[in-house]
């Protein structure tokens, strides 16, 4: 990290999505940050920056009532919402390891006001440093869809309690469909890499129904699914609405929900076997003007 003694500091705000837990981070303005290839960073899209305790404070709520997950050597505690999945921030566990500024990361996606994609990524090689990664045994079924030229991807959270299975073409540098990020106030804070792949398409799974979460907010016509363990973001699952639910949709909404309620989009970010860095996303802007419009806490 910068040597922040030597740089001018500007007191940023972030939160998870549903506002629970709310934070103040005293930094540099940001322009860089790190991008981590390790396997849990990968799967939840980091981008760290790190500081220590004296320039970090807790607004709302407080690190008691995130969820923690760690793993391997434990040098890092991951710290998500259980409500809404969000990773805003992680602890240095063994902080003789590192520098003594370097006690709590922010995750830059959580940050109100930064435009992540003006960011620039100082990659990290975390995958040689923390050693190999064995992915999760898929469990659970797979889709019986027929896709010509399609193959059966699977996927997981990092700890294996949730998976998911897609079957299409093959998600490569040939994949011609829509491959979407959204600059709106969850998928920025999610950091998803989406498909949408029929709903007939995609199984997601657990051993327990229990070990999915799901987050609905504003207009509660989709739930995105998480895992209530590691915090991993899977999927985007559109359930069906009851005649009177249906009937008080805004226009915009009865527009495209036909649409969406014949797809189940996928984080890319957690399937196995697929290199992120062969894809040129679509950077979506207009969802996060849709009503009602998010209130940064």
């Amino acid at each position: 990290m910068a040597d922040t003694e030597q740089q001018p500091l500007k007191t940023y705000r972030g939160n998870c999505h549903c506002g629970a837990f709310v934070y103040e981070a005293d930094l540099p303005e940001i322009t860089s940050a790190i991008e981590c290839n390790c396997s849990i960073c990968v799967k939840k899209g980091y981008l760290f920056l790190f500081l220590g305790r004296d320039k970090f404070r807790v607004v709302k709520g407080s690190e008691d009532q995130l969820t923690v997950y760690a793993f391997g050597t434990r040098v890092l505690e991951h710290l998500f919402c259980p409500k809404c999945g969000i990773t805003p921030i992680v602890r240095r566990v063994d902080v003789g390891v590192f520098t003594p500024d370097a006690e709590v990361g922010v995750n830059v996606h959580a940050l109100q006001g930064v435009n992540s994609w003006d960011v620039e990524r100082k990659h990290i090689d975390g995958k040689s440093m923390r050693g190999d990664y064995e992915p999760p045994a898929h469990k659970g079924d797979l889709p019986k869809a027929e896709v010509e030229g399609g193959k059966v991807y699977t996927g997981s959270c990092h700890c294996g309690k949730v998976a998911v299975a897609v079957k299409s073409k093959p998600i490569d540098e040939t994949f011609s469909e829509l491959v979407n990020t959204c600059n709106c106030s969850i998928c920025e804070r999610g950091a998803y890499v989406w498909i949408y792949p029929p709903r007939e398409q995609v199984v997601l799974a657990a051993e327990s129904d229990s070990d999915i979460g799901e987050y609905r907010f504003a207009r509660n016509i989709s739930a995105k699914t998480f895992c209530r363990t590691c915090g991993v973001q899977m999927t985007n699952r559109f359930e069906p609405l009851s005649a009177e639910e249906a009937e008080k949709l805004s226009d915009v909404d009865k527009t495209w929900r036909p649409w969406a309620a014949t797809i189940h989009p996928v984080n890319i970010r957690v399937l196995d076997g697929v290199d992120l860095s062969v894809f040129k996303p679509k950077r979506t802007t207009s969802a996060a003007d849709l009503e009602p419009l998010y209130v940064n806490p």
